[in-house]
Order: C-alpha cells, then structure tokens, then sequence
C-alpha cells in the first residue's frame, strides 16, 4: 500500500504487455489491498458488537454468524469503496492510456484522446482536450456522488434523520 498505485500499473503494464485485460489486472492490484483493509475494519468492529455476541451466546454458528450479522452490515461500505474505485480506475486507465502503455490506440480510449490531444507540435488544439478531459471529470463526480448516495440510503444510522 506504500507503493504508488500508478507506477505499480506502468510496472505491471510494462512487464506483461498492453491489452484491455493487463490494464484491469494492474489497476485492480493496485486497489485491493486498501479494500480488504478498510472491509476488514468494518468486520472487525462489527464483531464486537453486541448482537453478535448474542448470536453466539444462543449457539449460533460461524457461518450464521457471518451470513446473518456481519455480511449485511458490511454492503453499504463495499458500495460506497466500489464507486469511489470505479473513478479512481478512470483516471488510471486514462493516465497508462495517455502515457502510451494502457489500452492500444485502436480502442477507444480517453486517455489516448488527451494523448493525441496534446501531441501536437507546437501548439495543441485545445478543443480536442476539453471533451474527453470533461467526461472524465464528470463520469468521477457521477460516480463518487452516486456512492455517497448510496451510503446515504444504505445507512441505517442515517435514515432517521434523512427524513426530517
């Protein structure tokens, strides 16, 4: 996790090759391990709850336990982590993209458009870089905002107070 996830994708990306299949392994490396991470905190701190320990005092088993008590409470933050990776692997795939080692350039990409964009010699037509750069901007926004909807609705702690 001290690794930045953008040079660990160019490393992944450069030593097995490009291809649409390479890019979602090497921005998915990358966002794992915060994932698991954050998922486990969540587990953590709902097993010590008390509702659990209740569960187990009836004989309840692990796997009851899991499916009944501490998956349900765990949805609406993979929700919430699942949108907000969705717009960081955006702008990672636009980033390999631009520099030249994501997607090839007969797939559309908005990486490669910034990239073609910018090329240009001396000076660059600055209307080719404004619509993919804008939809990349506003696919995160919408996908960042669209997570925080969910937590919003998924909460249970929230609902009361969504309602006033």
């Amino acid at each position: 996790m001290a690794f930045p996830n953008l040079i660990l994708a160019m490393l992944i990306m450069v030593s097995i090759g490009t291809g649409i299949t390479t890019v979602i392994i090497a921005v998915a490396v990358g966002r794992i391990p915060a994932t698991t991470r954050i998922i486990r905190s969540v587990v953590l701190s709902v097993k010590e709850t008390a509702y659990v320990d209740s569960a187990h005092a009836i004989g309840a088993t692990s796997a009851r336990i899991m499916l009944r008590h501490v998956l349900p409470q765990c949805v609406a933050p993979f929700l919430v982590l699942l949108s907000v990776h969705i717009g960081i692997s955006i702008i990672a795939e636009s980033s390999l993209s631009y520099l030249g080692i994501g997607i090839p350039p007969p797939n559309a990409s908005w990486g490669n458009m910034l990239g073609e964009a910018t090329s240009g010699v001396f000076k660059p037509d600055w209307w080719m870089a404004v619509a993919p750069g804008f939809a990349i901007t506003l696919i995160v926004l919408s996908s960042n905002l669209m997570g925080d909807a969910l937590r919003d609705f998924l909460d249970p702690r929230l609902r009361g107070r969504l309602e006033e």
